[in-house]
């Protein structure tokens, strides 16, 4: 089983080449005010980020930095986000993102040219975004949250916050192939040190269980800082070492704000990634995964529809202590699951 995700005509996963998301800031209390744009000059570098190789524009008209100060209302955030969307819709050829946790802003901006939801709560905050997703029919980036964006504090967590909400979005009749999953790398609260996001990083392939598109969001993170100790607008090296890390390991989509420093960075790396096993004949499938924690291979289980029961019954069966495949087989209409040592 490999990814293979249509995004609004853009072909993303396994087997396609890492695509790139341009960040465009048009708030003012970005923590990298280096990113921020005018309206003046939103469309000029919009086509330099497409021309330098984005594939998917994401536009924010409010700061998702846990610091940021003052907070917006949604007024303001909708006055400075609708004029840009009117803007980019008919002059740009690249889905464009919308970056924002409220479902009447995402709805507006669906209105107005937006492609894909880019939800940072993952549905926490307002649930209502499920029935705009469902009504648009459209993708959504959703990050690993709880009640706020961001709070699960390392990987264990992360795993079981996008599992739920893959279940919510399954119980509300959302099509979960839509779905791109975002693992939360950032201080997004006070408690997550960056030990916590060097783990993640670390243990990225994990995510792969879940068979869906991976992104990750990497770049000028509080994490370089902690490292470098250097402030956003000289982090971009220390940016490219992570982002090849991810890429290496699984990562499918790039939120960047560096487009064309990413661009050659994020080939090359993909050129270096280790290749699932996997062959197709007919109307079956095998393929083997790297499976961590028993919890993963749950995980991946339910991703092939097998009953969240029998995903817990099957689980403990399926790794040993000397032994990390796990391999999978069968008809499209029933695959079994077995250990490999």
């Amino acid at each position: 089983m490999v990814v293979d995700a249509d995004i609004c005509g853009l072909k993303v996963g396994d087997e396609y080449p890492v695509r790139l998301m341009g960040v465009i800031n048009l708030s003012r209390e970005s923590f990298y005010k280096g990113s921020v744009v005018s309206t003046d000059s939103l469309l000029d570098v919009a086509q330099k980020m497409i021309d330098d190789g984005a594939d998917i524009l994401d536009i924010g008209a409010r700061s998702t930095w846990p610091l940021a100060s003052p907070a917006i209302e949604k007024e303001e955030e909708l006055q400075r986000l609708i004029p840009a969307l009117d803007v980019l819709k008919d002059n740009v050829d690249v889905p464009i993102s919308v970056d924002t946790v409220y479902s009447n802003i995402a709805n507006e901006a669906l209105k107005h040219g937006a492609d894909i939801i880019n939800d940072v709560a993952g549905f926490a905050i307002d649930e209502k975004m499920l029935d705009v997703m469902k009504d648009h029919d459209c993708p959504a980036v959703v990050m690993a949250s709880e009640e706020v964006p961001g709070d699960p504090i390392g990987m264990d967590s992360i795993m079981g916050s996008l599992e739920k909400i893959i279940t919510k979005a399954e119980s509300k009749g959302v099509d979960t192939d839509k779905l791109i999953l975002d693992p939360a790398i950032g201080k997004w609260v006070a408690e997550k040190d960056p030990i916590y996001d060097f783990e993640t990083i670390e243990q990225f392939e994990s995510l792969q269980v879940f068979q869906k598109p991976l992104l990750a969001a990497v770049s000028r993170k509080s994490c370089i800082d902690a490292v470098l100790h250097k402030p956003a607008d000289e982090r971009l090296y220390g940016s490219l070492a992570a982002t090849a890390i991810v890429v290496q390991k699984g990562a499918h989509i790039i939120r960047t704000h560096d487009i064309p420093e990413t661009k050659d960075l994020v080939e090359v790396a993909r050129a270096m990634r280790k290749r699932q096993p996997f062959t197709r004949s007919r109307d079956f499938e095998v393929s083997m995964i790297d499976i961590i924690h028993p919890d993963d291979a749950e995980y991946f289980m339910k991703s092939m529809g097998v009953t969240g029961t029998g995903a817990k019954v099957m689980k403990k069966k399926t790794v040993r202590m000397y032994g990390r495949y796990l391999s999978v087989f069968g008809p499209m209409a029933g695959r079994a699951i077995s250990s490999r040592t």
